[in-house]
C-alpha cells in the first residue's frame, strides 16, 4: 500500500526505527530486552512488532506493559504516537508494508525452535536483515545471506541491540546490506522467472 507507506513515512521520519517480524512465543520478550537496550542509546527509538499469528496480541500487551514500554496497536487503528516505545502490528496481510517501511528487520522464528522464515521477502522490501541462529528451514540459503554479508545472525538480545545500535548509526554499512540481499533477491528472482519460462514452453508442447 504505497500511500499508506508514505502516510508512515511521514509520522515516523524522525525516529530510529526497526522491525520484530514474524514473533513466535519467547520471541516477544527478548525482542522487548533488545528495544531496552536500544532506548539507553535512542531514547525515541520505536520498534514495529509484528507478531506471525496477530490472535496472540492480547498477550503481546502484556508483555509490553510489563517491561514498561508503551504501546499502540495496529488493529484498533491507532498510529505511533512521539511517546510509543512499541507499535504493535497485528493485523494480517501487511507485512510487505512493514519491510518497505523499517530500515532494519530482526526476523524472528529463529530464536525458539520454529526453523526460521524466508529472508528474500525483507531483502525485497530493502530492510537490511538480522536474525537468531535457529533456521533450520532455511539454513542454506542464510548461509548463503551471511557469507554474502547480507544478513547477520545474532544470538540473544544483547548481540540483538549491538547490532541494531551499529547499523543505526552506520546508514553506509545498512545500505551495504540491503544491496547484497538485494543482488540475492534478483538471483532467486532470475531462477525463477526461467523456470517459468521452462514450464510454458513444456505447456504449449504439450
Amino acid at each position: 500500500d504505497i500511500e499508506e507507506k508514505k502516510r508512515l513515512a511521514k509520522i515516523l521520519a524522525t525516529r530510529p526505527l526497526w522491525l520484530a517480524a514474524s514473533t513466535h512465543p519467547g520471541e516477544d520478550q527478548m525482542m522487548l530486552a533488545a528495544h531496552q537496550h536500544v532506548l539507553h542509546t535512542h531514547p525515541n527509538a520505536l520498534l514495529l512488532l509484528v507478531p506471525r499469528h496477530p490472535d496472540r496480541a492480547g498477550d503481546i500487551m502484556d508483555c509490553i506493559q510489563a517491561a514498561g514500554l508503551t504501546v499502540t496497536q495496529r488493529s484498533v487503528s491507532e498510529d505511533p504516537t512521539p511517546n510509543t516505545h512499541v507499535y504493535l502490528a497485528d493485523t494480517l496481510g501487511e507485512t510487505g508494508l512493514w519491510y518497505a517501511t523499517s530500515p532494519i528487520t530482526c526476523l524472528c522464528g529463529s530464536f525458539t525452535p520454529v526453523g526460521g522464515h524466508n529472508p528474500f521477502e525483507p531483502a525485497q522490501g530493502r530492510s537490511a536483515i538480522l536474525h537468531g541462529p535457529l533456521h533450520a528451514n532455511f539454513a542454506q540459503v542464510y548461509a548463503e545471506f551471511d557469507a554474502r554479508g547480507a544478513a547477520l545472525e545474532v544470538r540473544d538480545p544483547e548481540a540483538l541491540s549491538k547490532a541494531l545500535l551499529a547499523l543505526m548509526a552506520d546508514a553506509k554499512e545498512r545500505e551495504t546490506m540491503i544491496e547484497n540481499a538485494a543482488k540475492l533477491h534478483s538471483t532467486q528472482k532470475t531462477g525463477l522467472d526461467l523456470i517459468a519460462r521452462d514450464l510454458s514452453k513444456a505447456l504449449e508442447l504439450g
